[in-house]
C-alpha cells in the first residue's frame, strides 16, 4: 500500500477543503502502477473524475491543493493531463478513439465501476472489441460504490468479468491495492487482437479506517480532527511495516 501518496492526497484535500477523498484513496496503487509502466508516447485518460486528487498528487504534489480548490479544471491548466473528466462515462470513448487513431502507442484508461452504469461506456466497450484495439488497456476501480450507494444495489454489474469476456475483451481480476500485481499485469499485456481490461478490486477510502467502505466520504470534507486522525492511522501503518 502506497502510504506516502495517500498522505499527499489527505493533505491536499484537507488544505483545499475538497471532497471525494474516499474515491481518491481507492485508486492510489492503480495510478502509481500506470505511471510506473507508461511510456513517454503512451496516453493516459483519467475518466474517474471524482478521484482526481490522486492524479494531481502524483503529477504535481506541490500544486495539488491549488488545483483542487479550482476543480473542475480544464486539462490545459494542468501539465500532463490531456483530457478533463467530470461528466462520467465519457472517458472510455475518448480513449478508444485515441487507440484507434494510433495503434502503435498504448492507451491506458482508468474508469470507475459507477461509470459502467452509463450506456456510452458499453458502446465504447463494443466499439473497442469490433475494431480490435489491442493497444487499449482499461483499468476499472471496482470499489463497489457510486455516488449514491452500492453499485449492486443501484444497478447490478456482476458477473462483470464474464460480461467483458462476452464482448471480446482480454479480462483479468486483480487486487487493486497490490502494486506488484498491477505492474506485472500492465507489463505483460496479452499479445492478440483484443482490447484489455483489468478489474481491480479496491476499497473505497483505503488506508483510513473510518473512511473504508463508508460511502459518506464520497462527499464529506476533512475537518482538523478527522485529518489528524487519518494521518495518524497512516503513520501507524508505516511503523507496523517498518
Amino acid at each position: 500500500m502506497n502510504l506516502e501518496l495517500r498522505k499527499k492526497v489527505l493533505k491536499s484535500s484537507y488544505k483545499a477543503g475538497s471532497c471525494h477523498v474516499g474515491s481518491a484513496l481507492s485508486c492510489v496503487e492503480i495510478i502509481d502502477a500506470i505511471y510506473s509502466v507508461k511510456g513517454p508516447d503512451d496516453i493516459f485518460i483519467f475518466s474517474k473524475a471524482s478521484g482526481i486528487a490522486t492524479l494531481y498528487c502524483k503529477l504535481h504534489p506541490a500544486k495539488a491543493s491549488e488545483y483542487l480548490k479550482k476543480y473542475p479544471l480544464p486539462s490545459k491548466e494542468v501539465p500532463g493531463i490531456i483530457w478533463s473528466g467530470g461528466s462520467l462515462g465519457m472517458g472510455l470513448s475518448i480513449a478508444a478513439g485515441m487507440a484507434l487513431a494510433d495503434r502503435e502507442r498504448k492507451v491506458y484508461c482508468l474508469i470507475s465501476d459507477g461509470e459502467l452504469q452509463e450506456g456510452q461506456t458499453w458502446e465504447a466497450i463494443m466499439f473497442s472489441a469490433h475494431h480490435q484495439l489491442h493497444n487499449l488497456i482499461v483499468i476499472i476501480d471496482r470499489n463497489g460504490f457510486q455516488a449514491l450507494g452500492k453499485t449492486e444495489d443501484i444497478c447490478r454489474l456482476e458477473p462483470l468479468d464474464q460480461k467483458f469476456v462476452s464482448f471480446g475483451w482480454n479480462t483479468i481480476n486483480v487486487d487493486g491495492h497490490n502494486s506488484g500485481l498491477l505492474e506485472g499485469w500492465l507489463k505483460n499485456i496479452p499479445r492478440n487482437d483484443n482490447p484489455n481490461v483489468l478489474i481491480a478490486k479496491t476499497t473505497k477510502g483505503k488506508g483510513v479506517g473510518f473512511m473504508q467502505d463508508n460511502n459518506n466520504w464520497h462527499y464529506l470534507n476533512l475537518n482538523a480532527k478527522r485529518f489528524k486522525e487519518a494521518i495518524l492511522q497512516l503513520s501507524s501503518e508505516v511503523g507496523e511495516k517498518g
